[in-house]
């Protein structure tokens, strides 16, 4: 899948789609297989939808601001940057991504025992950020430029910023279900 080239029509559409796959594969696992890990590098499940939550909260506000009055930064002005970073940074987190990355402090998931309904929160998340994209204008949200909201010299446009969550989203669910591949994966 190319997701740099996503409409924000296609996005929604991934996004509910995750949301169905999501509770089909992991809404029948307990509090304690959600939060199983294998060793303490690695993240459970729960820890998983924790960041993707926590990730796409900031996203959508930085979202909402630079579609609001916020004033633009040094790097949202500079001509043609956005355009530049914003693909390279979806493909970065991307599923087929090579590369491994560490999650930034701020969504980084806080704890290894997590309430049971974080997979709710993540649902009820999948339908709240479709239900704000289909309020947008494809043209305006290319056009508006956001700062990351995790590195501030990152600068990106409002639809490649709707793009790298759908990216970053499937890039986690992989890892959660390889979790629950892996040897010593509590069962029922």
């Amino acid at each position: 899948m190319n997701y740099t080239a996503l409409s924000l029509a296609e996005i929604r559409s991934g996004l509910e789609d995750i949301a169905r796959d999501v509770h089909a594969t992991f809404g029948g696992l307990d509090a304690r297989q959600l939060n199983w890990r294998p060793d303490e590098s690695r993240w459970s499940v729960a820890q998983c939808f924790q960041h993707l939550v926590t990730s796409n909260e900031l996203a959508l506000q930085a979202s909402k601001d630079a579609l609001g009055n916020a004033p633009r930064s040094l790097w949202q002005r500079i001509p043609g940057l956005p355009r530049l970073v914003g693909p390279a940074l979806i493909n970065s987190q991307a599923p087929t991504a090579r590369g491994k990355y560490k999650a930034p402090s701020r969504a980084r998931p806080t704890a290894s025992d997590i309430s049971g309904d974080i997979l709710d929160r993540f649902i009820v998340q999948q339908r709240v950020l479709a239900d704000w994209m289909g309020t947008l204008d494809e043209r305006s949200a290319a056009r508006a430029v956001m700062s990351s909201p995790f590195v501030r010299f990152v600068a990106y446009s409002v639809l490649d910023g709707c793009r790298l969550i759908l990216a970053h989203e499937h890039r986690h669910i992989q890892q959660a279900r390889r979790m629950t591949e892996t040897a010593g994966f509590p069962n029922l």
